[in-house]
């Protein structure tokens, strides 16, 4: 029986790569997220805000915005707790992910394509808020606070962990398939005793 291939690797070590890069990914973004979350409040009291310049707003005929609006504020607070949510979601996906190189059931690797389908609209999500807490002042002092440096920075994190969620999909998905037709109707180990009282295993 020939061996089932992912990119010229089996597809069992494909997986385990795909996993080991998710959990890579995911502990960036949520390092980047949950740094945000604790600490955006203080970097306001901290570093300087941009002060408003009677000046150039005069000059400007009274449009020039210098500082975020209470929405985008408030939405950056909140997308960020929304996706450190969703990261511990994706997180325990991957630790059942992980059970299926034990115990070969196509059913472990459901949770984990969830959290990528997810995962793309979170991260998008991620980004937009980011970009709208940029776009809600002018253009010449969208970049002068320390925060917002740390924003683009984030915004970039996330377009990548979008790109590598639609990539992992792709993997996880090869990898579900290959479980299903080969293994998906075998009695795991850890239940093989049931199988003389009348237990009949399902294909998933």
């Amino acid at each position: 029986m020939t061996t089932d291939k992912v990119c010229g690797c089996n597809v069992v070590t494909s997986a385990g790569v795909v996993t080991s890069l998710q959990l890579i990914v995911l502990v960036l973004t949520l390092a980047s997220t949950g740094l945000i979350l604790d600490r955006y409040r203080t970097w306001q009291a901290v570093y300087p805000q941009t002060a408003y310049n009677a000046t150039a707003q005069a000059a400007a005929n009274g449009t020039l915005k210098f500082n975020a609006t209470i929405w985008s504020e408030s939405w950056i607070e909140l997308g960020m707790a929304w996706y450190v949510g969703f990261g511990s979601f994706w997180l325990f996906s991957i630790f059942i992910l992980v059970l299926s190189f034990k115990y070969y059931r196509p059913v472990f690797v459901v949770p984990n394509f969830t959290a990528l389908v997810v995962g793309i609209f979170m991260n998008l999500l991620a980004f937009g808020v980011l970009l709208a807490r940029i776009l809600s002042v002018s253009k010449d002092y969208r970049t002068d606070e320390y925060q917002e440096a740390i924003f683009i920075y984030v915004m970039g994190l996330c377009l990548f962990a979008c790109l590598c969620c639609i990539l992992f999909i792709i993997f996880i998905s090869k990898y579900h398939t290959f479980l299903r037709n080969r293994y998906g109707h075998q009695v795991p180990k850890f239940i093989q005793s049931r199988a003389r009282t009348g237990y009949h295993d399902e294909a998933y």
